[in-house]
């Protein structure tokens, strides 16, 4: 559970940048990367995992560590098994390493004021990646701009099948503990496909962690962002949903929204159901390509989220404030355009291009190096 894997050659500062960046049409001052000239500290970065049991996560992980092993830089890596109290023993082995920046990405958010005490009583800094930790960089989606995106795709292939709100529910799968940020994409999912079909409407406050019953057209289950807890909890409320209805389905990652999908086919109710997806992992881009009811899929590239961790990690080493939030590449993909993104093996071949809230990421040299991210 807290295996770390084999650490890579490691490199010099010196190799990392290479000339000045350019946002905006200025010159971007005050990013402070040391000059080969300063010295030749060698950057070592520890990473904790949320869980490694999913494909969405274990790709992430391992695509995180080829870009580092890519770069040259050191990156042990912890596996938190979407546990609290794991998390926190992590946390203390991963400063025992002293590294110069830590990656933590927990799952349980109640967790992050004892994680806050374990980086900061050690002088660490620190990035939280996907939930917030007090006092910490934070580096994630936009879990509402998602939502948002994925419902008006899937509420247009409702419409088109000729679906209303008086025959349609929609279902979603949370991940409770996860809290209201990565749950925001389902939150706001139901909203939107309320406003785009007509159905009751309900604010954000009225879908809380504890909501099961949204409206008479909305029901939302805690799938713990997992394949097994979803397809369980699934499989158990669709007995409260009539079978004559149409379901529209989102979850808060794919491990989540393939075991619901799964859940809902072997009930028989396939054909009655339309579903996006969340992560862009390689069973869910298959299920775009293949599966017609699965008409949306909201990639966030996560198995290249390392380059832009690591480009994330030498600035704050090289004292850059980042801002309140570094963006992850994310676009809510269709069967028309999946192919411009991925391979038919479900390789990326294009990145989305920067946008102002990773620009300033530009400046360390570090994407450049693998070539993928549009117009850089």
């Amino acid at each position: 559970m807290n295996s770390k894997t084999d650490k890579s050659i490691m490199m010099s500062r010196r190799t990392l940048v290479a000339g000045t960046a350019v946002l905006g049409g200025s010159v971007l001052a005050g990013l402070g990367i040391r000059k080969a000239e300063a010295g030749d500290r060698k950057y070592k970065f520890a990473f904790a995992n949320v869980q490694e049991s999913g494909e969405l996560f274990k790709q992430f992980g391992d695509g995180f560590k080829a870009a580092a092993d890519k770069i040259g830089i050191v990156l042990s890596r912890y596996n938190n098994n979407g546990d609290g109290v794991t998390a926190l023993n992590n946390a203390r082995l991963m400063i025992e390493e002293q590294p110069d920046i830590v990656f933590e990405y927990n799952g349980v958010e109640g967790i992050g004021n004892s994680l806050q005490k374990v980086f900061e009583r050690a002088k660490v800094p620190y990035v939280a990646i996907n939930v917030p930790v007090p006092g910490g960089h934070w580096f994630n989606l936009v879990n509402k701009e998602i939502g948002i995106d994925a419902a008006k795709i899937v509420a247009a292939a409702a419409r088109e099948k000729g679906w209303t709100a008086d025959n349609t529910t929609v279902l979603v799968a949370q991940a409770a503990a996860a809290g209201v940020e990565v749950n925001d994409c389902v939150r706001y999912f139901y909203i939107t496909v309320a406003e785009e079909m007509g159905m009751q409407q309900v604010g954000p406050e009225a879908i809380t962690a504890t909501t099961t019953i949204i409206s008479p057209t909305g029901i939302q289950v805690d799938g713990k962002g997992a394949l097994e807890a979803s397809y369980a909890a699934v499989k158990n409320v669709l007995q409260t949903i009539p079978k004559d209805r149409n379901l529209l389905l989102f979850a808060v990652n794919d491990d989540s929204a393939i075991a619901t999908w799964r859940a809902v086919a072997e009930s028989g109710r396939g054909d009655k159901a339309l579903v996006a997806g969340l992560g862009g992992s390689l069973a869910a881009l298959k299920e775009l390509r293949t599966n017609p009811q699965w008409v949306g899929e909201g990639s966030v590239f996560s198995t290249h989220w390392g380059q832009y961790l690591l480009a994330m990690g030498v600035a704050i080493v090289n004292d850059k404030k980042p801002p309140p939030l570094t963006k992850a590449p994310q676009i809510v993909l269709t069967k028309k355009d999946v192919d411009t993104y991925y391979d038919a093996a479900g390789k990326v071949v294009m990145l989305p291009p920067l946008v102002p809230e990773n620009r300033y990421l530009a400046a360390t040299g570090i994407l450049q190096k693998f070539g993928n991210v549009k117009d850089l």
